[in-house]
This record gives C-alpha cells, structure tokens and sequence, in this order.
C-alpha cells in the first residue's frame, strides 16, 4: 500500500486565491492523477488536498507501520514468543 504520489512542485502547488476559483477542477485533478495539491496562503505551505482513496491508502500504511513499530519494540524488550509457543497457542484456541 504506497503512500500518495509527491507532490509535482511545478504543478502542484497553487496560492489559495487560486485554489479558491478553480475547487472543482482540482478536486479532479487529484481524482484523476493521485498527486496532491499543496495550497499555500501568503507564500507558505497551508494545506494538502488528497483524493479520498489516497487518504484511505495512506492512514492504512500508516497503521500497518505503527504495527511493525510495536512488534519491533516487543522484540527488544524481549517479549516475543518462540515459534513453538505461538504453535501451541494457536492449538489450544482451534486456529490449527
């Protein structure tokens, strides 16, 4: 699940004024080429528009990386189980 397309700073970046006229056109914009749009106000990065499936993509990548970060961290505290324990464990609740 990759996360959104950077941003194309040659054409992807538009002052809010802008932004503001042409709503619709960019909205599609994002539908059609899942690039982000940076919208910047008085010269300075303000806000990303994403399309709603790229969002979707990004939030889950996002968790399963907050996951992976969790396992890594139970691994060095030492409490990851043997293979054999996750065997009897998955036994003993039917899943094998």
């Amino acid at each position: 699940m990759p996360l959104p397309a950077p941003i194309n700073l040659e054409h992807d970046v538009v002052p809010f004024t802008t932004f503001r006229a042409s709503l619709a056109s960019f909205i599609e914009q994002t539908r059609r080429t899942h690039r982000p749009i940076l919208v910047t106000q008085n010269g300075k990065s303000a806000a990303v528009l994403i399309s709603p499936a790229d969002f979707d993509q990004a939030a889950e990548t996002l968790a399963l990386m907050a996951d992976v970060r969790a396992a890594e961290a139970e691994l060095d505290r030492g409490e990851a189980l043997t293979p054999s324990e996750v065997e009897s464990s998955l036994r003993a609740e039917g899943l094998l």
